[in-house]
């Protein structure tokens, strides 16, 4: 138990400081970065757009240099992210599991939800990139899935934090309740 715990701590340090940096330090690929250089742009992955006129007025108002710096961190920063929170969410929800008495189904489907976050954020950055690459050409296809993606990856990703809280609570509220009937 106690390198799980070591192991858990390990992997949400560094989920943090690449969370935290990713977000609010500028450096190349940043979210500050492409704020700057796209013009006070917002990214498609955190608002998605569900209306291709929408998303392509999007895709022009961050310009040429907005365009090129969205590309590039869709390659270095944007991978590096969900693969440094995966291990986190992975212990974080193996954690909370632990304390839960489940069949080997349910539990692999709880474990495969952070897997999925990361499966999810990666196509979708694929998806960035193609119609990226393609710019201007409308991709009416990818630009119609696109914001899909985002929404399963957001809640993948809520899923996998959230998950494991309202585990805790549950045992928490199972074990008081227990605990006063047992008294009684």
């Amino acid at each position: 138990m106690a390198g799980m715990k070591h192991k858990m701590t390990a992997a949400f340090a560094v989920a943090i400081v690449v969370f935290v940096a990713v977000h609010f330090v500028n450096f190349p690929g940043s979210v500050p970065d492409f704020r700057r250089a796209s013009g006070g742009g917002t990214l498609l992955d955190m608002t998605p757009e569900f209306s291709e006129d929408a998303l392509y007025a999007r895709l022009t108002g961050y310009g040429a240099a907005g365009r090129s710096n969205y590309a590039f961190r869709t390659v270095t920063v944007d991978v590096v992210l969900p693969l440094a929170l995966l291990p986190f969410l992975f212990l974080w929800m193996r954690r909370a599991l632990d304390r839960l008495s489940l069949g080997a189904r349910p539990r692999a489907v709880l474990l495969a939800i952070p897997v999925l976050y990361v499966v999810f954020d990666l196509v979708e950055n694929g998806s960035l990139l193609v119609l990226l690459g393609n710019f201007p050409v409308r991709m009416h296809l990818l630009s119609a899935v696109l914001p899909y993606l985002t929404v399963i990856k957001r809640t993948a990703s809520m899923l996998a934090i959230l998950g494991p809280l309202m585990i805790f609570a549950f045992v928490l509220i199972r074990t008081q309740w227990a605990r006063r009937h047992v008294a009684a």
